[in-house]
Parts: structure tokens; sequence; C-alpha cells
């Protein structure tokens, strides 16, 4: 197999940044590396969500090529990349967090998939640590779908039978995680992330399921490695008792947004009515704060809009 030939053949990156200097700093030499590598046209876009740090200042200093994106209010992780995606003007969008670093081949692992017209994306093994990059915590490969108490749920570090995956809720299916590589029409079609999922969780589970709802097919490559600085960057800047509201809230939504089967919602509203009856007895404020949560923006919510 051989890349796709097309006018404007090439990789957009986009990395959403928060207060990611130092990250940025540590990680960009890999992209570069990677995508040199790779020997294909490249554009690195960085799509900052109102930083309070000297990011934007040690990009313009350093990386002069850069196309730095600048919010004038805070979106998110969804808003965010998505700004980032609307701008992305070469065939391919690779989108990846600043904890993130590439292995050299990557890229060029990747590539050869995308003969595939219906390919949505490209997502390969996730090496996740904390801290020192020896101190491995766990490795993402596929995940394992499947419905538990009426919740959609995610076994995450199970090793694939092959790589071609294209089953419904109850199967497996590639979550996309961190980072994976995107056919960019297919990927402005669709909507990008799902900004009902803002500020952060659930969006990357939520856009693979989608795309394979819509009839395309994703890739798990092995051989793309990425090592990633798990939790280097929400759990610096926000608390676990809201990180874990907003865990719980999106897990809802995203249980609405594509649970089948009229057997299968009859089960969900009676976990939830078994809960709202006796979560008070242990005194789980969380529970009702994201599922009220929930329940608002599920009710108000906006459709998926393509990015044009």
């Amino acid at each position: 197999m051989t890349p796709p030939t097309k006018k404007n053949s090439g990789i957009s990156v986009v990395l959403p940044n928060y207060n990611g200097r130092s990250l940025l700093e540590l990680n960009l030499p890999s992209i570069y590396a990677a995508l040199e590598h790779a020997n294909i046209n490249y554009e690195i876009i960085v799509s900052d969500d109102c930083s309070t740090d000297d990011s934007i200042h040690f990009l313009k200093e350093n990386y002069p090529n850069i196309k730095v994106l600048s919010t004038e209010t805070n979106l998110g992780f969804s808003g965010n990349c998505n700004n980032g995606i609307k701008n992305a003007s070469l065939s391919l969008t690779c989108v990846t967090n600043t904890d993130v670093r590439f292995d050299r081949d990557y890229f060029k692992n990747a590539l050869p998939y995308f003969t595939d017209e219906n390919l949505f994306a490209v997502k390969g093994k996730i090496v996740n640590y904390e801290g020192d990059p020896d101190n491995i915590t766990t490795i993402n490969e596929t995940c394992l779908t499947y419905i538990k108490r009426g919740i959609i749920r995610f076994k995450c570090d199970i090793e694939p039978d092959n790589n071609k995956i294209n089953k419904e809720i109850g199967g497996q299916y590639v979550g996309l995680g961190c980072c994976f590589i995107a056919n960019t029409q297919h990927l402005k079609a669709i909507g990008g992330f799902y900004e009902i999922f803002s500020p952060y969780y659930w969006e990357d589970s939520d856009i693979a399921i989608a795309a394979l709802e819509k009839g395309h097919s994703l890739i798990y490559e092995k051989d793309c490695v990425i090592y990633h600085n798990h939790g280097s960057t929400i759990s610096n800047t926000q608390s676990a008792i809201k990180r874990k509201i907003i865990s719980n809230r999106n897990k809802f939504i995203f249980t609405w947004l594509h649970l089948r089967g009229f057997k299968n919602w009859c089960v969900h509203f009676l976990f939830i009515a078994g809960n709202i009856l006796t979560r008070w007895i242990v005194l789980d404020i969380k529970y009702y704060v994201s599922l009220f949560t929930a329940i608002k923006i599920y009710l108000f919510k906006e459709q998926r809009k393509p990015l044009l």
C-alpha cells in the first residue's frame, strides 16, 4: 500500500493547548521528527484555549512556522479541538494532546491505510505513564464495549483480534483516545468532537462510535506508538471531585446518545430509578449532580453540525 496522492495531500497536526508550555517544549520535537521521517507535507496548528502561561510566546519565539489560534473565551477540549480542525487544510488531520510523545514511525506506519476512502481514522498503541516514562501504568490498544446496569461501558486495555474494527455497541471498537489520524473531510463532515461533552471526557469515544454509525471504518495499528503522560494536564488544573462529576455526567450523555434496543432502555431506566431512590442513603451527592446536569444538557443539546 502507498499513501494517497491529492492536491492537498499531507497531515495537519492539531494540538489543543491550555497552559501547556512545558509539555510543548518537551513533546514538539518528537512530532517534527515523526513527520519528517514520514516524508510528507505537513502543517502544525496549536489551538490555544485562553492559556495564562507563556505558551504562545514560547511558540512564536521557537516555532514561528506553527499556526497559533487563540480563543477569546475558554471553549473546553472539544471546542478547542474543533477550532483547530476547522483550520486544517490538508487531506489528513492528526489530533493529539500536548502531553503525547511520538514514536519516529508513527505517521509512516499509518499513512498506507488511507488508500481506503471510507476509512475514518487510524489509532495506534497508547503507552500511558505517570511522571517517569519508565513508570508505565496501562497500554491502550482497542476497547471492548458492553452494557452493564443499563450503562455503556468500556474495557480499553485489550489486545484486538485484528486491526480493522467495524462493529456496533456490544463489540470491539477503536477507542481513539488522546491521539489519532483522521480523513480530514470525514472528520469535518461528522462535526469534529461533539461539544455537548465540553469541557472534557468521553468525546473521543463518542466520535469513534459516531463514525462507525455513519458507516465508516476505523483501524488500529499496533506499530503506531505514542507515549502519553497520563493525567499531566486536566489533573493539574481540576479537582478530583469536579472531574468525577463531569466524567459521570458525560457517561450518562454518551449512553443516551448511543444506547439501542427496547430491552436495554428498560434496564437503563430501571437502574436510574433505583439509584435516584437509594443514593441519598450513602450521601452520594455527586451522583445526583451528574445525573440532573446531564439531563439538562441532553434535553437542550444542539445537534452535530459539520465544521465548515
